[in-house]
């Protein structure tokens, strides 16, 4: 699969999960403001969210192939990290809000919650999602796609959320009439607390490997490694004195830059000799990812530093 073709892929992904994320939110907005349950309010805020988001890596997606100019030279790989870093600072953000608004009720005694009214919508949430989730896992391997992988990790955040108040609400249902009935007002937002502090572990993974593209760490993943092995490999087999590597990764593309330190003997080498030598290189490393190649050769050191 082409670039092209995995672009138009992710478009339709994405226009498939705002379309299908907007009718479960307005269904959800209904149900939680019906049964006055702030669980069924807060997935329904949770999907909204999601999909404002997957409208602006939708934008991103058709604004980061477009091709360099004066203004980015260097093209505009960076508004991916960018975008998926900001989808993850407001998923936090809902969480931490969430948690502490369900303190609030928890100290205020609590809210009774009419299950007849939100069972309906829970169970199929939790069909749907979950069988979206698996939908988009399935096509983020596939076509090797950030963007819909998070896509799928929002699908399965709303599977386990809609399970989760499903499973508490039922269990109000059962203590009615018992001698723990006066735990009743507590289970829904006792569960927003509890689904808030498990989903903050997805959303802060995920902005922190964004934030680190941005700040152009080292990726640290099979590529590097195998970028390091090449040149290596170049080195010995060519003579070469020493090799240096340098690679950061903003969003699908990698930025390379190689620097060859020659013996004395080689200083004369000829362009042409010189232009093989990347090319094998450039064989060995490509692979299915884009990548901005820089390979030098000099005979002093102090140009690798």
């Amino acid at each position: 699969m082409n670039e092209r073709q995995k672009r138009l892929r992710e478009r339709r992904l994405i226009k498939l999960s705002i379309i299908t994320g907007s009718a479960f939110t307005i269904w959800a907005i209904v149900v939680g403001i019906a049964g006055d349950s702030k669980s069924i309010i807060f997935d329904a805020l949770f999907s909204m969210v999601g999909i404002s988001l997957s409208g602006v890596s939708l934008l991103v997606n058709n604004f980061v192939r477009k091709p360099d100019d004066d203004d980015l030279p260097f093209g505009r790989a960076q508004f991916e990290p960018f975008s998926m870093t900001l989808q993850s600072a407001v998923i936090i953000f809902l969480c931490l809000y969430s948690l502490a608004t369900s303190v609030m009720d928890i100290i205020s005694g609590g809210k009774i919650v009419e299950l007849d009214i939100a069972l309906p919508y829970l169970i199929a949430s939790i069909i749907g999602c979950f069988l979206l989730w698996l939908y988009f896992r399935r096509m983020a391997l596939q076509i090797r796609s950030e963007y819909v992988r998070i896509e799928a990790t929002e699908w399965q955040l709303d599977a386990l959320l809609s399970t989760g108040v499903l499973v508490v609400l039922s269990l109000g249902y059962f203590l009615r009439g018992t001698s723990l009935a006066y735990l009743i007002p507590y289970l829904d937002p006792g569960m927003v607390i509890i689904i808030s502090m498990l989903f903050l572990r997805i959303p802060v993974r995920t902005f922190w490997k964004n934030i680190r593209e941005l700040l152009q760490f080292a990726p640290d993943d099979e590529v590097e490694e195998k970028i390091h092995q090449e040149a290596e490999a170049i080195s010995k087999r060519h003579g070469f004195i020493d090799e240096y590597v340098r690679v950061i990764k903003t969003g699908s593309s990698y930025t390379i830059e190689i620097d060859f330190l020659l013996p004395e003997e080689l200083a004369h080498t000829q362009v042409k000799q010189l232009d093989a030598i990347r090319q094998e290189l450039y064989d060995g490393i490509r692979g299915d990812y884009k990548m901005w190649l820089n390979i030098s050769f000099t005979t002093e050191r102090k140009w690798m530093i």
